[in-house]
Order: C-alpha cells, then sequence, then structure tokens
C-alpha cells in the first residue's frame, strides 16, 4: 500500500498519542543556532533523532543546491551511527515537486520506477518535503526493510519535523541576506565618504594629462615625465579604491588549500618595501617556523596581511618608524597568530571603536580607508578574530588570531 500525505501542524500530530508526540521530539531538536559552517552537524543531528525515534534503518536530509541539484546534506545514518543505504531519488523528487509526505509500505513493489530499487534491501520509505511557502527546500527521507513499518501519523510528525527544518532553514536565509543589506548599506556609506576623495584624485589626473598632452604636443618630455609622476599614483590609487569597494561590498567565497601561512606574509612584506622606502621606515619581521601547512584562501590572508601592514606603515614617524611583524603558532589551542606593531602615535578610545569602520580611521596617506575593514572581514571569514592593543604615545599592536582547522565547506 502507498499513500501521499499533506503536511500537517503540530496539534493534529499530538493528537495520536505515545511516543509519536512531535513535541516531545523538538526538546530533543536543536536548530536555533544552524549556520553555513554547522549545518552538516545541526542536520546530521537532527535526523539521528528522527531516525532512533522512527525505528528507521537510515535516512538522510537532502537539500537543493544553487543549481537545483539534489544533494544530501546529513549524511546517512542508522540509530548505531553506521551508514544506511542510499537515498532513491525518484521518491525524494517526487515528494519535492508535489510537496506531498509519501509513505510506502513496499517500495518496491508500490512505486513504479523498479530500476531505482536495483541493489537495496528497501520496503518502508517515509518521505517529507521541506517547504518554505511556495519554495521546496529539499526533504527528510527515512528507510527501512521492513515492511509496512510507517503510517499516517508517522507522516503527520515527519511532515511537522520537516516544517521546523524549513522554519530553520529560512532563519538562516535571512540571517544571510540581513548581513548582505547592511554590507551593502556600509558600502553606499562609504562610496558617499569616497565621492570627495575620487573627486580629488580625478582633478590631479585630468590637470597631469593636460600637461602630458602638451607636453607632448610641443615635444617637452620633461614635462611629460614631471606630469607622469603625479599621473601614474593617482590612476593606481583610484584603480585601488574601486577594487577594494567592489571587493568590500561583494561576499567572496573563500577558495580554500593548503597555505604556507608564513610564506604568505612574507610575501606581503616584501610587496610593501617600496611604501617602507618611501616612509624611510624600518621594519622587523620574526616567523615561528613550527606553524604547518593549514586549509585557508592564500590570496585573502595575503590581503589581510597587506592591508594591516600598510595600516602600520601609514601611521608610523617618517624617520624614526618601525613596524614589526610576527607569526606565532599555539599548538594546545591550534592556532595561528599574526601581530602587526608600529610605534606610531596610538589610537584614542574614540576612534578605536571605528577603526574598522570605513573611511572612519582619520589617516589614508598610503591607504584607501577600506583596507582594515577588510582586513576584519577576512578574518571573520575564517572565522578568528582581530584584536587591538594600543597606547597613545607608545603604538598599537593588531593580533590575528585563526583556526588551524577550518570548519569543511558546505
Amino acid at each position: 500500500m502507498a499513500e501521499t500525505t499533506a503536511h500537517t501542524s503540530l496539534q493534529i500530530a499530538a493528537e495520536s498519542g505515545g511516543t509519536l508526540r512531535a513535541d516531545s521530539l523538538l526538546a530533543r531538536i536543536a536548530m536555533h543556532n544552524l549556520t553555513d559552517e554547522n549545518l552538516n552537524s545541526v542536520l546530521g543531528a537532527f535526523i539521528g533523532v528522527i531516525i532512533d525515534h522512527f525505528g528507521a534503518d537510515g535516512g538522510c536530509v537532502v537539500l537543493k543546491d544553487a543549481e537545483g541539484a539534489l544533494w544530501r546534506c546529513a549524511p546517512e545514518a542508522d540509530a548505531n551511527g553506521e551508514g544506511g543505504p542510499a537515498f532513491i531519488e525518484a521518491i525524494v523528487e517526487h515528494a519535492m515537486r508535489t510537496a506531498d509526505i509519501v509513505v510506502l509500505d513496499d517500495a518496491a513493489a508500490d512505486y513504479p520506477p523498479k530500476a531505482a530499487f536495483q541493489g537495496g534491501d528497501v520496503h518502508s520509505v517515509l518521505c517529507a518535503p521541506i517547504a518554505s511557502g511556495d519554495a521546496v527546500l529539499g526533504a527528510v527521507y527515512l528507510s527501512s526493510a521492513q515492511t509496512g513499518l510507517w503510517s499516517r501519523p508517522h507522516a503527520d510528525i515527519a511532515g511537522f519535523l520537516a516544517g521546523h527544518a524549513a522554519l530553520a532553514l529560512d532563519n538562516l536565509r535571512m540571517r544571510k541576506a540581513c548581513e548582505e543589506n547592511k554590507r551593502l548599506v556600509a558600502a553606499g556609506r562609504a562610496t558617499l565618504n569616497l565621492s570627495h576623495s575620487v573627486k580629488n584624485i580625478l582633478q590631479m589626473i585630468t590637470g597631469a594629462a593636460e600637461v602630458v598632452d602638451f607636453g607632448l604636443r610641443t615635444n617637452q618630455i620633461h614635462r611629460v615625465k614631471r606630469s607622469w609622476d603625479i599621473l601614474k599614483p593617482n590612476i593606481d590609487r583610484m584603480k585601488k579604491y574601486t577594487l577594494e569597494m567592489l571587493d568590500y561590498s561583494k561576499e567572496r567565497p573563500l577558495n580554500l588549500g593548503s597555505c604556507d601561512f608564513n610564506r604568505v606574509v612574507q610575501g606581503a612584506v616584501e610587496t610593501l618595501k617600496s611604501q617602507l622606502k618611501v616612509k624611510c621606515s624600518r621594519i622587523n619581521i620574526r616567523i615561528d617556523q613550527r606553524i604547518p601547512a593549514v586549509a585557508l584562501d592564500g590570496d585573502r590572508i595575503h590581503e589581510m596581511a597587506l592591508n594591516l601592514i600598510l595600516n602600520a606603515i601609514d601611521v608610523v614617524d617618517s624617520t624614526e618608524g618601525l613596524v614589526s611583524v610576527e607569526t606565532k603558532y599555539d599548538p594546545a589551542c591550534r592556532t595561528i597568530k599574526l601581530a602587526v606593531t608600529d610605534n606610531g602615535p596610538g589610537i584614542s578610545d574614540a576612534m578605536k571603536e571605528k577603526i574598522f569602520t570605513p573611511f572612519e580611521s582619520g589617516k589614508k596617506k598610503l591607504g584607501t580607508g577600506l583596507g582594515m575593514a577588510i582586513a576584519k572581514q577576512i578574518v571573520e571569514q575564517h572565522h578568528g578574530e582581530i584584536v587591538v592593543d594600543t597606547q597613545l604615545l607608545r603604538g598599537t599592536t593588531f593580533t590575528v588570531s585563526l583556526p588551524a582547522d577550518m570548519p569543511p565547506a558546505v
């Protein structure tokens, strides 16, 4: 016998009584803290409770990816934590297409696409779509080798739990949208602040370009050379403004790979040697050779280190400036640290609150005013933290702590 039934409420589900009460299951399920990083583990615990409660041999949570293809989000497991049979895609697709709960007593006999059951010992199947409004996000899937294991009351409970998962996934999606909106608002405000600087740069570029044009027409190459010294750095500055604005306003997913942290930091120092020469400042670098190869986005980490060091160079004295860069590894906590210290004027309490706000640093001699905000963004993307320790007239240290074991991407 096969039946499909629509999603029902907690009140209806609870009326079935006994061990099938949905409210007792909710007490064992914690999904309020769902994030992209813990998606697999939270949904894995969620399906584990359901497998145990329904007496299933196996089960999983199936979600749609960005392209609409199905993928098993929570790894299949039975009540003992061992692997179970793979989900039957035809049943999951049917449940998601119709938005109905599918209950099968003998799946191989009752479900038309017989080929879907070859090579597996599956009889009872319970599949509840995870639906939010008109959108179906995925499905909760249970299977068993027993025949006739589940009935309508089980379907009611499964439907309610799938709805609970839909609420959690919706909440996650809304939190991400809220963060995106905050970032866009901040980018909009930053653009207003940026417009004045851009206008000044364009005026310098326009003036220099006119002199270059005149020098070329009159064959006065010395005028061209002098104007080029004004033109080129301002073109570079405009390019940096534009790229950093795009970087800050749009979320960039991490491209994790094996990363030599020390080499990345040393590369950032090498990149900034010309700025050090301009400032007549010195830089000391101390490397902890114990740091292992870790899974990080090397390009983003390079950008983060670049911005922190550039910020330090920007604030130090032009004759007695000293910037210290140090990497450390804490094997007990499995954390990697980067400390960038300057002997500059320090940061006031009022400015300390704004140091990571775009264009609020009060200094932009070499930078664009976005660097520190981007550095913090990159650190947080890697699940790390950045701490500021400063004393007026003594200097400032920015310390970045990153986990050596990044959560797997989902």
